[in-house]
């Protein structure tokens, strides 16, 4: 079966589903779905945790006229991976190995874009509200259409997402997520396999990259660069000094009640990971937003 009739058979097998109960609870599911998300921003964090899930090294946020486009260069699609964005709840990862797997992370972007595109291992399709005739009442968003001709230019290397803004006001706002006070650079320390990170805004010409890099390591502890630039000017380069374990997950947290609700029994073991700031002579530098490292580190491990 090739990739686009591998797209037409779900499609096809979604619209053969029950329409006045199924399909039409579906659709309900997902607009509530969508609409807990937090913040207009609330994708951008799912799209950097599923590209650092697929091994990419980098990650590029693009934003267009009145696109975004993300890029990584992890892991190409796989069937198993169009087959759990084409559901709800239903995810290939497990939470053991990945650090997003409850499979509604790709969800929030309909939030922000009603057409969004993927192109990846030789797949390329779309969920599009404006295709049909009934969308209240249609699961668009679980529906893949393949897409002949992409309509921005694509790395056919790299797996890429083209997601058309719905309204100008939240292209504003996304400008505003992009920002240093939402999506810093620190972020890297806290990613397995992500290196660099780059944010090009067109119409603002501007391009924000901020990259790790290896100073030295042993088996107490390990210290990284973080530079980040602006322009390819650089403007902050900060040393880092992490600690991590392996610490077993204790039995009472495993039997947890919400622990099990989440589906988070079979975890065995987990990483730890604290990161001090360090000063030019490799000194400890006493951090103001300290707390902000550690909420991103309960949040995303």
């Amino acid at each position: 079966m090739t990739q686009k009739e591998y797209i037409e058979n779900i499609k096809n097998r979604q619209l053969n589903s029950d329409k006045e109960f199924i399909l039409d609870s579906l659709t309900g599911a997902i607009d509530r779905l969508q609409k807990a998300f937090p913040r207009y921003g609330s994708f951008l964090m799912e799209f950097v945790q599923n590209a650092d899930d697929a091994k990419s090294e980098t990650l590029t946020i693009e934003i267009l006229e009145d696109t975004v486009k993300i890029t990584n260069n992890g892991n190409p699609f796989s069937e198993e991976d169009v087959k759990s964005i084409c559901k709800v709840g239903r995810s290939s990862k497990t939470p053991k190995d990945y650090i997003g797997y409850l499979g509604v992370g790709f969800k929030a972007v309909f939030f922000i874009s009603e057409c969004p595109q993927i192109y990846s291992g030789g797949y390329q399709f779309k969920f599009d509200k404006s295709a049909w005739e009934d969308p209240e009442h249609t699961p668009w968003q679980i529906i893949p259409l393949w897409v002949d001709t992409p309509t921005v230019d694509i790395d056919n290397n790299k797996t890429n997402f083209i997601l058309p803004i719905k309204t100008h006001d939240l292209l504003v706002k996304l400008r505003e997520e992009v920002k240093p006070e939402h999506l810093n650079n620190r972020i890297l320390l806290f990613l397995r396999n992500i290196k660099e990170i780059e944010i090009k805004d067109a119409n603002q010409h501007l391009t924000r990259r901020f990259t790790k890099s290896e100073v030295s390591k042993t088996s107490d502890y390990e210290i990284y660069q973080i530079q980040e630039y602006e322009n390819e000017t650089l403007k902050t380069q900060d040393h880092w000094l992490i600690f991590r374990t392996i610490c077993n997950v204790p039995p009472d947290v495993k039997n947890d009640y919400v622990t099990k609700e989440w589906e988070r029994e079979i975890v065995e073991k987990r990483e730890v990971l604290v990161a001090f700031k360090l000063d030019d002579e490799n000194n400890l530098i006493k951090e103001k937003k300290a707390l902000l490292i550690l909420e991103f580190l309960v949040s995303y491990h």
